[in-house]
């Protein structure tokens, strides 16, 4: 509920901070006092349009702050949280509006500036205004339906719930349907560059590492005749004797026969002898293995071109497929298993797609059921108006609903409901914004409110003006429903009727005064006493007028009751 409401420089009013109660809050004043400025300036509040006439003359902003109490309104903790703003203690809420003078318009929600729309979406869910206005929740046709299910109640309310559960799993195959799903012929060229991959590969067969072993035999088959001969002189001269001079092995051996007569003679020569001997050893195994790699060295051009045709081969893979043999066998993995997985692809596609024709005859099916029953439970809804209308003057009016359909499945199912209005017999119904009256408008709000009142989530109503036009059992059947409509709601109704400001629990006078040659409103909270001298004032007596005076004090009393 709105606790403060605080105005500067707004229009004519200078400033003015009001606390508002619980229940029915009533403003009242003479013709042209300033009264519907206070709405003009919730109107704003709210997400309203803001214009530089708003503006108090003189002044460089117009300022309008509203201080509210979420304590009992979920929906817009909910919607905080959905905008990632946080409630302030004890679930309290702060709105603050600028309109400077050059029309340039600030949001804030506590002290945080935010966008229009973020706003706006905070303050249709604070404060439903009726009257010459916009912000009117029930004209918005997207609520219809919400509203209308409400009043159906739990059955509607289960039943909407299922539809919302089978539209989901409903969306859900339908994305995964999509999301497996490419054309036959993209499919088709897929596999056909899969298999292409998988065999060229699997052709070669390659050995993660192979590239590294087959780039040495490239080099030595490359020098490979240098590396003969080269192994050829060596072994000549370490072991095999062509005449023209002593092989290595041969002198060290000679050396070595020498040490050993030496040791026989003298023992500190033994080590010496010894080392010789692990020499000749060594060389005979060095002389073993130039030997080998002689043989191995033997050029065979058949062997050199198997060894270029493989690396080139290979090399190609890699370039093809990745920097290593190694990434190009992963790589070859992955092709094999999407390969069959594509392969298996239509028979899966073929299975999700029954599953999602599945889901759309169920959601088909339960979405007629909630069909049937919003059908069922409109009648109520209308007859219900109906019965209010007649209280209110409108005897001759009708309300029905009209039903669309959405072009696609939605989570409420099919229907797309709106509220149709006809004031007299014989002429077509119209949507509600097309009421061209202002106190039938607010009328026809009243009813639809009272009738919605249990089921409506917005705390706070304002209705400016609701008694225009209308007296007698008619204005007494308002004052009622507006007292039943504060029982659950914080109420805020601008009325030029005693019998509505006699209902009021919080009653405000607004008055328009001329001070040093300027005009500014200027409110005030009645106490008791007051009120009797406001309520006679609105009945046309003067404070001697003890016939009025009575009457003033009954209607108080009666509102009270």
């Amino acid at each position: 509920m709105l606790v403060q409401l605080v105005i500067q420089d707004f229009a004519l009013i200078e400033n003015v901070e009001l606390m508002f109660g619980h229940g029915l809050n009533v403003l009242t004043g003479e013709t042209g006092a300033g009264k519907s400025i206070i709405v003009d300036a919730m109107n704003l509040l709210v997400g309203g349009r803001a214009s530089s006439n708003l503006v108090r003359t003189g002044t460089e902003k117009a300022l309008v702050q509203g201080y509210f109490d979420c304590s009992s309104c979920g929906q817009v903790a909910d919607k905080m949280a959905e905008l990632g703003l946080p409630l302030g203690e004890d679930n309290t809420l702060l709105l603050g509006r600028e309109v400077s003078s050059k029309g340039r318009s600030v949001c804030r929600v506590n002290g945080r500036v935010v966008p229009l729309a973020m706003y706006r979406s905070l303050g249709e869910l604070l404060v439903d205004i009726h009257g010459q206005h916009e912000h009117q929740s029930l004209l918005r046709v997207s609520q219809h339906r919400d509203l209308l299910d409400r009043f159906c109640g739990q059955v509607v309310l289960e039943q909407r719930s299922l539809v919302s559960k089978t539209y989901h799993e409903m969306v859900q195959l339908q994305d995964e349907c999509k999301q497996k799903q490419l054309s036959e012929s993209e499919a088709y060229r897929r596999l056909d560059y899969l298999q292409y991959v998988v065999a060229e590969i699997d052709d070669l067969q390659p050995v993660p590492g192979e590239e590294e072993e087959l780039q040495k035999k490239r080099d030595r088959l490359r020098h490979g005749e240098k590396l003969t001969t080269l192994a050829q002189e060596a072994v000549v001269e370490l072991k095999d004797n062509d005449g023209r001079m002593i092989p290595a092995y041969d002198l060290l051996s000679r050396a070595a026969e020498k040490l050993d007569d030496m040791a026989e003679l003298d023992s500190e020569t033994e080590e010496m002898a010894q080392s010789l001997k692990d020499i000749l050893f060594r060389l005979d195994d060095v002389i073993e293995k130039l030997r080998f790699y002689q043989e191995q060295l033997d050029f065979d051009p058949e062997h050199a071109r198997e060894v270029e045709e493989r690396f080139i081969a290979l090399s190609d893979l890699m370039r093809k497929y990745g920097s290593s043999l190694a990434e190009v066998c992963a790589y070859g993995s992955e092709a094999a298993a999407e390969m069959e997985a594509l392969k298996g692809a239509a028979q899966h596609r073929e299975e999700l797609e029954a599953e999602y024709q599945k889901a759309v005859a169920k959601y088909d099916v339960e979405a007629k059921k909630l069909s049937a029953l919003r059908r069922e439970g409109s009648v109520s809804f209308c007859n219900a108006v109906a019965a209010e209308f007649h209280g209110l003057g409108l005897e001759k009016a009708s309300l029905e609903i009209g039903w669309a359909e959405s072009a696609n499945p939605t989570a409420a199912g099919y229907d797309m409901p709106e509220f149709l209005f006809s004031a007299n017999p014989g002429e077509p119904l119209k949507p509600l914004a097309k009421i061209a009256s202002g106190g039938e408008m607010s009328r026809v709000m009243l009813a639809l409110k009272v009738v919605l009142a249990k089921n409506d989530q917005i705390p706070t109503l304002i209705f400016d003006e609701i008694d225009a036009g209308i007296g007698g059992l008619t204005l007494q059947a308002v004052a009622e429903r507006l007292a039943v409509i504060a029982e659950d709601k914080q109420v805020l109704c601008v009325t030029h009727a005693p019998n509505i400001a006699g209902r009021g629990q919080t009653h405000f006078n607004v008055e328009k005064l001329f001070l040093n040659g300027k005009t500014k409103i200027q409110v005030s909270l009645l106490d008791a006493e007051e009120r009797v001298e406001e309520i006679v004032r609105m009945l046309g007596g003067t404070s001697q007028d003890q016939v009025t005076w009575k009457h003033a004090q009954q209607i108080l009393i009666t509102g009270r009751k």
